[in-house]
């Protein structure tokens, strides 16, 4: 495959790896010492299809930390957890957290669209939900229509656990 079609994996150094197993061929895996071939290339439902999906997922947990590092913005609590929690993840639900400030806001947004770029993957900012805390409840709008979300409201569940 020529990188000008697939430049998001090619630039990252996953291209060798990842290609193949998406777009089909022969691709054997070992694990403890069995090996598994793939005639087909990966599809929907294929058991390794999370896995790869959790390895992607983790370069946005990676970018956010290269860009709180250079000072894009900044983490939350930062008392309780070095350089302050930025982002949770667990499956295919990620938590992103930022203090009230419109310009770290709009880094973040950038950061989203970068990894949207790299990965090929979609974030549904329509499906999403923004919740305000404090003083950014007054600035409402600015950041829904930043990011393109709906606001969400108390009280919700996340991962079934209520949070009010």
């Amino acid at each position: 495959m020529d990188p000008v079609q697939c430049p998001s994996f090619y630039n990252i150094g996953l291209h060798p790896l990842v290609v193949p197993t998406y777009l089909g061929g022969n691709v054997g895996i070992k694990v403890n010492d069995l090996y598994f071939q793939m005639r087909k290339g990966l599809r929907q439902g294929d058991p390794l299809s999370p896995v790869l999906f959790n390895i992607i997922v983790d370069m946005l947990a990676i970018i956010i930390s290269r860009a709180k590092a250079i000072g894009l913005f900044k983490g939350v609590v930062p008392h309780l957890i070095d350089d302050g929690l930025s982002i949770l993840q667990y499956a295919d639900d990620t938590v992103l957290f930022l203090d009230h400030d419109l310009d770290q806001a709009k880094n973040m947004k950038l950061v989203l669209c970068l990894f949207e770029q790299l990965s090929g993957l979609k974030i549904n900012f329509y499906k999403s939900e923004i919740f305000y805390f404090g003083e950014a409840k007054e600035w409402e709008s600015q950041y829904s229509n930043l990011f393109g979300c709906k606001v969400g409201f108390y009280p919700f569940r996340y991962l079934g656990i209520p949070i009010v």
